[in-house]
């Protein structure tokens, strides 16, 4: 079996559970991490503009200090691309593991445009939105968070998908790819195309008080619960600084520890 993971973290946490047998030691882990919920999707994955795109956020933080090791985890996407479509060539069974963010729905569409061609099903997880443990609940559940604590019950969720459905979200994604937005968004449910700027008052809102990047990320990750990287959020961030609605404060060679407030 192909499992394919939209997160380097995810991909990571299965490799460990590999390893300690919990999947078979022949299964292929694969990770397609690129990002399609930003950026021009008229351009290719495969692309210098999509690949500088994945390198750029990823970089933002400014704490990568093996960037060559960076640029050839990157490249190892559209290499995982071209071994995906040859397992599905060989109509091995593929697995899909997918949180509801715009980032791994997006990636979740453009598999299904990928292996439309093929005449295939695959098999789906989709993380719950809640997670009901015997002493707790915990509420949108990430899928390292699951991964990591109940692998088991993650697995028990693998549902199959038709290749009829495979066929309409292939059809989305073209859509999707037609309207060619800055930007893709969870929107009741749906993957939708919006504005980049969709998400700015509500991260302009965390810098009422002086605040650190970090600190307004977290809460932003963690009130709003919209499922957005941080990678995503700085960007917007140094983008409301450029245009003056952001002030820095204090400023720091590492972005993420800079101090901000609301410019009045």
């Amino acid at each position: 079996m192909v499992h394919v993971f939209f997160s380097e973290g995810a991909a990571g946490l299965m490799k460990l559970h590999q390893k300690a047998g919990r999947i078979p030691s022949e299964d292929t882990i694969l990770v397609l991490a690129f990002m399609l919920d930003q950026g021009d999707l008229q351009e290719a994955y495969d692309s210098p503009y999509r690949l500088d795109l994945i390198y750029r956020l990823y970089t933002q933080n400014g704490e990568i200090q093996d960037t060559e090791a960076l640029k050839a985890s990157i490249q190892q996407y559209v290499e995982n691309v071209d071994i995906l479509l040859k397992k599905a060539a060989k109509n091995e069974p593929i697995r899909i593991y997918m949180e509801t963010s715009p980032a791994d729905v997006s990636g979740y569409i453009f598999v299904c445009h990928l292996l439309d061609p093929y005449d295939i099903g695959l098999h789906l997880i989709e993380v719950p939105q809640v997670l009901h443990n015997p002493d707790y609940t915990t509420f949108f559940p990430s899928l390292e968070n699951i991964l990591y604590q109940h692998v088991d019950y993650l697995l028990s969720l693998d549902k199959e998908v038709p290749y009829y459905d495979v066929n309409y979200y292939s059809m989305i994604w073209e859509s999707i790819r037609n309207e060619n937005s800055a930007l893709r968004a969870i929107v009741n449910g749906q993957i939708m195309s919006v504005s980049d700027d969709i998400y700015d008052v509500m991260i302009l809102n965390r810098f009422e008080k002086s605040k650190l990047e970090v600190q307004a990320i977290g809460e932003i990750i963690g009130i709003y619960q919209q499922k957005l990287n941080d990678y995503f959020l700085a960007d917007r961030i140094q983008k409301l600084i450029e245009k003056d609605q952001l002030t820095v404060l204090e400023d720091h060679e590492h972005p993420y520890n800079r101090l901000l407030i609301r410019t009045n």
